[in-house]
């Protein structure tokens, strides 16, 4: 599946942020939006031998979207904590391509299988496995930027899209905690801005806090996490700008890159008794001090 795209701008002075009380407002950005759901089932005691972490169980976790910019990288971060994937696309042979490049080892690509998922179409995603050894499902669809000239995408991608995964999800196993990425801004699609210029694309956010709603509703257990612009912070932009975890419709503006996002995807899913229940809005900041993400969530309310 791939990585889902929109417009949104994001705006500082000095064209980066430079820390946590002062970040004005002025440089666009093209961001990526992507949305993730997560599954875990009661956490499992996980075993340690040396320096490698192993979960007891084998627990695998379904990602919807694998072949995205992010969803690979979901995927790739995953592996490292030696779970194992399943990650699901479109193309599955595309799927496999570009998730082979986020794998070390022929050890770590004997964790991951591929299927193919198109969520315009309904599909039995579920059946080849048991809700006891799925420890997460992620999802991390929308819009593409390939297909920007179709103002109907967001909604039938972020939108229904989501809410497809949700039933399925929520019909195999009503207690399968379901992440769901979104953006920054979705909790105030018209008036948070810089970042509600993203609904110049078919109403993105509009239809991200539909889908948003929708899960809240449907009685699964989730987390629903917002990242601020993508596009221009790449993998190493965690060397000089540190993650931050804040609470809904606190955050406008602010960039991130994929791979931070997925690291805090991947702790969600290890935490899930800091995560449950939680919505939270992802940037990084330049020159701050690195906190660690389990003491992040615990900072933010249900």
């Amino acid at each position: 599946m791939t990585s889902n795209s929109a417009f949104i701008g994001y705006f500082s002075t000095t064209g980066r942020v430079l820390h946590e009380p002062c970040r004005s407002k002025i440089r666009i950005l093209y961001s990526s939006s992507f949305v993730s759901l997560q599954r875990c089932v009661l956490p499992k005691l996980l075993l340690f031998t040396g320096k490698q972490r192993i979960s007891a169980s084998g627990e695998t976790v379904v990602v919807f979207g694998g072949s995205g910019r992010l969803g690979r990288r979901v995927v790739g971060e995953l592996i490292k904590q030696n779970y194992r994937v399943a990650a699901g696309g479109r193309n599955v042979e595309r799927t496999k391509q570009v998730v082979q490049e986020r794998i070390d080892n022929v050890q770590q690509s004997n964790l991951v299988e591929f299927f193919e998922c198109n969520v315009a179409e309904r599909a039995n995603w579920f059946q080849k496995w048991s809700p006891d050894n799925v420890k997460a499902v992620v999802a991390v669809i929308g819009a593409s930027g390939s297909s920007i000239l179709d103002f109907t995408q967001p909604y039938k991608i972020d939108y229904l899209g989501n809410k497809k995964l949700i039933d399925a999800t929520r019909a195999w196993n009503p207690n399968c905690p379901f992440i769901l990425i979104t953006s920054l801004g979705t909790g105030k699609p018209f008036t948070g801005f810089p970042a509600a210029l993203l609904n110049l694309y078919g109403g993105i956010l509009y239809w991200k806090r539909k889908s948003e709603r929708y899960l809240i509703q449907s009685g699964l257990p989730f987390t629903i996490i917002r990242p601020g612009g993508l596009e221009r912070a790449k993998d190493d932009f965690g060397v000089d700008h540190k993650v931050r975890l804040y609470p809904a419709n606190s955050q406008f503006s602010g960039s991130v890159s994929r791979l931070q996002v997925a690291q805090v995807i991947a702790d969600a899913i290890s935490n899930p008794y800091l995560s449950r229940g939680k919505i939270v809005e992802v940037i990084a900041l330049y020159g701050a001090k690195e906190i660690p993400l389990q003491d992040q969530w615990k900072r933010i309310t249900v």
